[in-house]
């Protein structure tokens, strides 16, 4: 065609287009579509691009990035724990912010005390007399359900690590996979104990029951049980899971903790404490004030940290209110009230006002419960 002719062809201009058959085969049907008056710019301008009929080696794929990545629908797997900074204190380091903002977060983590690292054999059900006669009747729920195949005793290897209560299939799965090496084994089930907020334990009858105690966890969402063989493992696990809802439930009534609100608790913790010393009753509203003073994640319930927290403040109060020089100040009076009413007793003295305040059973103190039963309860805890 000679330059300066009128053009012609399908695609000339003024002319409908007609279908184009492309390199490779691949269709491009423009035929109806109007090209407005203009220079000519081409058939491979105004072609769509080639969709393919036949399944493409490389899906949505481009061929300059290289074949597909080999990772694809791999399973996600924990390759390797460490520190992300390995001396995050010295010096060495230009711009330390990114390591304290991990100081920090590690101090608001909850870190339970050391006598709760334990680990051995438990039974895992809530019926230690099941496997009487042969097979246990759990057995077939959990094959079922849940792919899990356990003996007739249902035995599995439990610890516990932070604040998680974790079961084994075994002893060497424990061992291999509890540091987290890549492809070592996981465990079958794991729970988290910050939701837990008390503990039964039944002892069992040693001439007819196979195991000593039979454990039932209370927590938000569900009960979780299990038994032990051993009397001499009945006091480890109890002291062990107790020092775990003790701990954790401790953090969550402090970790929000501000100058403001410890003034407003103290000054509504000495006026209870003298109304309390004298023997005069406490009123709805003055309960309401204290029961908003002691919430302190403002979820409109008190919980068993919460509890702990105003048992401690309460007995401050005492102190302050008696006249005695230990007793002169806030931080005076909290630090010989710890030394007189240490953290262990407080764990008991607020399960128990727990138990009695908590009339639903549902681990938490509303404030109708708390209004109600409350001025008995503190009378009792504090032996008032």
């Amino acid at each position: 065609m000679a330059m300066g002719a009128p053009a012609s062809g399908p695609f000339s201009a003024g002319a409908p287009l007609q279908s184009y058959q492309g390199p490779g085969g691949y269709p491009a049907s423009l035929e109806g579509s109007q090209m407005g008056p203009g220079p000519l710019l081409g058939p491979r301008m105004l072609m769509t691009p080639p969709f393919p009929q036949t399944p493409q080696p490389l899906l949505d794929s481009d061929p300059a990035d290289g074949p597909v990545s080999v990772a694809f629908g791999l399973k996600q797997e924990v390759v390797e724990t460490r520190a992300k900074y390995p001396a995050p204190a010295t010096l060495q380091y230009i711009q330390r912010r990114a390591a304290v903002l991990r100081e920090e977060e590690i101090k608001r983590q909850c870190q339970p005390s050391a006598e709760s690292d334990v680990c051995g054999w438990v039974m895992a059900t809530n019926d230690a007399n099941g496997s009487y006669g042969g097979r246990h009747p759990d057995n077939e729920v959990s094959a079922d359900r849940m792919n899990l195949h356990f003996d007739d005793f249902r035995l599995v290897y439990q610890a516990i690590s932070g604040t998680a209560l974790l079961h084994w299939a075994s002893m060497e799965d424990f061992k291999v996979g509890i540091f987290g090496a890549r492809r070592a084994p996981r465990p079958i089930a794991w729970w988290d104990l910050r939701k837990a907020y008390d503990i039964v334990v039944q002892p069992g009858d040693p001439h007819f029951d196979m195991a000593a105690a039979q454990f039932t966890i209370l927590m938000h969402g569900g009960n979780l049980g299990f038994a032990v063989e051993g009397p001499e493992d009945v006091p480890v696990w109890y002291n062990a899971v107790r020092s775990v809802i003790r701990d954790c439930a401790w953090h969550q009534a402090t970790r929000s903790e501000t100058p403001e609100s410890r003034r407003k608790r103290w000054a509504a913790a000495k006026g209870v404490a003298s109304a309390l010393l004298d023997g005069r009753p406490l009123g709805s509203r003055a309960m309401a004030i204290l029961f908003h003073c002691y919430d302190t994640d403002m979820d409109c319930v008190l919980r068993l940290g919460e509890a702990m927290l105003l048992l401690l403040e309460l007995y401050a109060g005492l102190l302050h209110v008696g006249g005695t020089a230990e007793g002169a100040t806030m931080d005076l009076a909290v630090q010989s009230a710890n030394s007189r009413f240490p953290p262990d007793l407080q764990f008991e003295k607020a399960l128990l006002f727990r138990r009695r305040c908590d009339q639903s059973n549902d681990g938490k103190i509303g404030k109708d419960e708390f209004v109600n039963f409350g001025h008995a309860a503190l009378l009792d805890a504090l032996q008032l």
